[in-house]
């Protein structure tokens, strides 16, 4: 006798299709083609950069260390802790209106993602609890980039776990707009953290060391973009469109027609 489906897999294998659906959709909307034309050039200028940065590295002939996309501080990081504050504003002010649960956990996780980046928590807790794993040294991988490694991990269990426990009750497109981000989550953590741990894995000459480098920030820094732009189109469709409607307000002041409303 053939078992029963997980609920859960049934659920997500059943929004596949209304998810990319939703994605096309985003891809089309003002909002999102506006906030591309405005921010893909100049992330476009922050890569160039990271790439002028790394040949300098290797050649002897070092710039300045705000070019690199991952410095702290630097132009590519105060990038990235606007994109995620403003996902996690977005998300927070999408519960608040909704009231799916689902929106909340994104919230939280990109809440989370900020501070850790401007604060450097993971660093700090890969310092702090490195020691306790020295006794994997058999692993070629200082214990305190394993430390930060689990850390992760478990910050990402807890939001699978989350999500989980909230998709059930989110309507299809909460649903399918979840789904979209969650994959931009993946695609982020795996250069984040896969990625990073293949960067401090053993010996390796300098010029594949940048490489590597490399495609990890480049590769989170893309996952951050594609998710600060969906973000943004359906914030944009399902926040403030659906308040200007439930106000009587026109959406965008060029929709106007003279004499009348759009």
């Amino acid at each position: 006798m053939q078992g029963r489906e997980n609920p859960i897999f049934s659920i997500i294998k059943n929004a596949g299709a209304p998810a990319l659906a939703l994605l096309v959709q985003i891809s089309r909307s003002r909002a999102s083609l506006i906030a591309a034309f405005v921010l893909l050039p100049y992330a476009g200028v922050l890569i160039g950069l990271d790439v002028a940065a790394h040949y300098g590295s290797l050649t002897d002939a070092e710039l300045p260390v705000q070019f690199y996309l991952a410095s702290d501080r630097g132009f590519g990081e105060f990038l990235e802790y606007s994109m995620t504050g403003a996902v996690a504003v977005m998300t927070l002010l999408l519960w608040s209106h909704k009231r799916a649960p689902v929106y909340l956990a994104n919230a939280v996780l990109f809440g989370w993602l900020t501070l850790d980046n401007w604060s450097e928590v993971h660093e700090g807790f890969g310092e702090a609890f490195g020691p306790a794993l020295e006794w994997m040294r058999f692993v070629p991988v200082e214990p305190s980039h394993i430390a930060e490694a689990a850390l992760m991990i478990a910050i990402g269990g807890l939001w699978l776990a989350a999500m989980v426990m909230t998709l059930r009750s989110a309507s299809p497109r909460a649903l399918s707009f979840s789904l979209i981000l969650a994959a931009c989550v993946a695609g982020a953590a795996f250069f984040g953290v896969v990625v990073d741990l293949l960067v401090v894995w053993g010996e390796q000459g300098a010029a594949f060391h940048a490489a590597l480098v490399f495609v990890e920030d480049a590769g989170e820094f893309a996952m951050l973009i594609l998710a600060f732009l969906v973000t943004v189109g359906f914030f944009d469709s399902d926040y403030v469109e659906d308040r200007g409607k439930a106000r009587g307000l026109i959406r965008h002041p060029y929709q106007r027609m003279s004499g009348g409303a759009a």
